[in-house]
């Protein structure tokens, strides 16, 4: 999959994310999709993103940059505002093309 879809994907999802568009969510995200921050579990499965998200304060997600590292092309990383704090954030990919992983850890 390309990287440029990839940043497709994931604009989109934090528009959704933003425009508390819960019942978008499974378009970006698999079933059993994984969120993390400083590796703590945030939510384990599609249900549990959609009940983060829908309690989610109205405070916008801006993506600042994205950043490749990834040579087999299943993982994109970007650094994204989301309220006061900053986040390196790091999307797995599945073969489907959705979001498997985020793992997420605040900037200092």
């Amino acid at each position: 999959m390309s990287n440029s879809l990839h940043k497709t994907i994931i604009e989109q999802f934090a528009e959704a994310v933003s425009g508390h568009q819960i019942n978008q969510l499974d378009s970006f995200l698999e079933v059993d999709v994984q969120k993390t921050t400083n590796s703590k579990i945030i939510y384990k499965n599609i249900q549990e993103a959609q009940d983060y998200y829908g309690k989610e304060n109205s405070t916008q997600w801006k993506i600042l940059e994205f950043i490749q590292d990834d040579p087999n092309g299943n993982t994109m990383q970007t650094r994204i505002i989301h309220g006061d704090k900053t986040y390196k954030t790091s999307y797995t990919f599945s073969s489907a093309g959705k979001i498997h992983r985020i793992d997420t850890i605040i900037e200092q």
